[in-house]
């Protein structure tokens, strides 16, 4: 039975209507996977994080409930979605960007924790900027595409930094919109 603070909660959310972004390469990151992935960033007290093509925030949520990073930076392309992430995450810098735009310049960061487009490659440019803006000492953790392209050029950066690639099970974002295999990659600076 509904109590009457559920019901005028309800009838504000209906003023307002059903939003729906369509964004096209968005598959939202699955929780479980987004909480696998701030654990391998091994964040510290004090560090920056940065989360490119934050998407709906999947990874962002994530971050905040570990709560020990001292300064988060998203961006995201879309402007809605970017707008919905300042207003659920105030504490977040939100850049609406375009993230092979997006510089860091003299300011790089402590961890850097992605799932980045993959069409036509994209996931390998995105990472690959990314590193740019990696502190020495730092931490990316990524999901790409597990093809033969990511394979040859994102899994000797991986493996000769002394991280990891590993192949994600089969039907990872099945639930999200696409069967494409995918690996978890992580980087260290």
């Amino acid at each position: 039975m509904l109590n009457q603070d559920k019901i005028n909660a309800l009838r504000e959310t209906l003023k307002h209507g059903i939003q729906t972004v369509a964004v096209p390469q968005l598959f939202e990151t699955p929780r479980e996977l987004a909480a696998r992935m701030v654990d391998e960033a091994s964040i510290e007290p004090g560090n920056s994080v940065l989360e490119p093509s934050a998407g709906t925030g999947r990874i962002l949520q994530a971050i905040m409930t570990d709560d020990t990073a001292r300064a988060v930076i998203a961006v995201e392309i879309n402007q809605q979605l970017a707008d919905r992430l300042r207003e659920e995450y105030p504490l977040t810098d939100v850049f609406d960007w375009d993230f092979l735009q997006y510089q860091r310049g003299n300011y790089p960061v402590d961890r850097i924790i992605m799932n980045p487009p993959f069409i036509n490659g994209a996931d390998i440019k995105h990472i690959k900027h990314a590193l740019t803006m990696l502190k020495s000492g730092g931490r990316l953790v990524a999901i790409c595409a597990n093809g033969p392209r990511q394979r040859d050029q994102l899994m000797p950066i991986a493996e000769n930094s002394g991280g990891f690639w590993e192949g994600l099970p089969q039907g990872t974002f099945k639930d999200k919109g696409t069967n494409v295999n995918t690996a978890l990659i992580v980087i260290e600076g």
